[in-house]
């Protein structure tokens, strides 16, 4: 099906490469899971189209086989039907010319009705453990509810793409684009860390290959919270203490595993995600001035007050901060940019999903599921219902063609 869209009309691959963008580059690359909108569409994770695996693929289990002592024949029957996924390479080339990101429709993708009803259902069900978690950590209860459903709607879209070939299709047949080289290098390493992950999880053959071979997005993200094969080596936690981290079937881990991921990346306890920007023109002309995104925290609050950007803050004048510039379309052909003051939390979740986009609709979703701000905010234009039919009407021909 994906093959079908695609091959459709250009204007097709262009509008698919633009939303695929809107997340893949609203802010940086990502780290622990690239995601469209987080999750490709349905058709998209279902494609099976595939390629025969490629020849630089056996030096490389060679290196594995020798730098972590895994028997040769053992990697090279579990990628004797590794395959590279042409879908994939399409899912990741950077955006048309001309596209511009848009804050208000990213947003309003992930912060809506449905997902704040599973979001209060999934807190509700493990509140016991998410506060246990919350205390131990530091990190609010409702931002460990909030990555959990912006990453995949507690579960419901955690990727059909085996992670094993979509590695394999990352790491040795990435685009050909400016960062070809180092993408992947990114890739191969985590082709490396799966291996690790599932060989020390159960060496034994089946189990093995079976491990390599579950499916996650199409970077190779997995389970509930899409943590990337380095990060559940480095930060996954055993929630439930059951003896193993299984972030796609236990809600405790994913929980327990998120919570110290923020943790480690330097979540700060009491401290807010992010500040308001001051309304007026001296404030925005300030924040347009210091935008420069990149999420690092390069300038100190006092800073932020001296140019009156904030209101008066309990926290400290050396607080660490940064400018968060999203981003929209505006009615006259222009952009529309609203600012605000990214702190140390902000930046955490950006480690998580290197991301401004990203960051802020986890922060203000959380704050949607304390009731602190409403689903709906802003003007972001959501196709009619009568769009949506005709969409539906036009796949359905398009599909009746094809097998005509």
């Amino acid at each position: 099906m994906l093959k079908n869209i695609f091959q459709h009309t250009q204007k097709a691959k262009l509008a698919l490469a633009a939303s695929l963008a809107i997340a893949l580059l609203s802010g940086c690359s990502t780290t622990t899971g690239t995601r469209s909108e987080n999750t490709p569409s349905k058709a998209q994770e279902m494609s099976n189209e595939t390629d025969q695996k490629p020849d630089s693929l056996a030096p490389f289990l060679e290196k594995l086989s020798q730098d972590h002592h895994i028997p040769l024949t053992d990697l090279q029957n579990s990628f004797e039907d590794a395959k590279t996924i042409p879908s994939i390479k399409k899912l990741v080339l950077p955006p048309p010319p001309g596209f511009q990101k848009n804050w208000k429709v990213y947003r309003s993708r992930f912060i809506e009705p449905k997902r704040l009803a599973a979001g209060q259902q999934f807190w509700k069900k493990h509140q016991a453990f998410i506060k246990e978690t919350s205390d131990k950590t530091g990190v609010p209860p409702e931002l460990i509810v909030s990555i959990i459903g912006v990453e995949t709607i507690y579960g419901r879209n955690m990727g059909n793409f085996s992670v094993r070939d979509t590695l394999v299709t990352l790491g040795f047949q990435y685009p050909d684009t400016p960062n070809r080289k180092a993408r992947e290098t990114l890739f191969k390493n985590q082709l490396e860390d799966l291996v690790i992950l599932c060989w020390k999880e159960n060496p034994k053959a089946k189990p093995f290959k079976a491990c390599l071979n579950q499916n996650g997005s199409y970077a190779g993200a997995i389970g509930l919270p899409q943590f990337m094969p380095g990060s559940i080596l480095r930060f996954a936690v055993d929630g439930d203490q059951d003896g193993k981290i299984d972030l796609r079937n236990s809600p405790q881990d994913a929980i327990a595993s998120v919570a110290n991921f923020l943790k480690a990346h330097g979540w700060i306890k009491n401290e807010p995600v992010y500040l308001e920007l001051l309304p007026g023109d001296e404030a925005q002309q300030a924040a347009k001035e210091l935008a420069d995104g990149e999420p690092k925290a390069k300038i100190k609050l006092g800073e932020m007050l001296q140019k009156n950007m904030i209101a008066s803050t309990n926290l400290p004048p050396e607080t660490p901060s940064l400018v968060v510039d999203l981003p929209s379309p505006d009615n006259q052909g222009g952009t529309s940019t609203k600012y605000v003051v990214g702190l140390r939390n902000f930046i955490a979740i950006c480690d998580y999903n290197r991301s401004f986009f990203y960051a802020q609709s986890v922060a203000e979703f959380a704050e949607v599921l304390k009731g602190e701000m409403p689903v709906m905010q802003g003007d972001a234009k959501q196709p009619s219902k009568k769009a949506k039919r005709t969409k539906k009407s036009s796949s359905k021909q398009a599909v009746k063609k094809k097998k005509d």
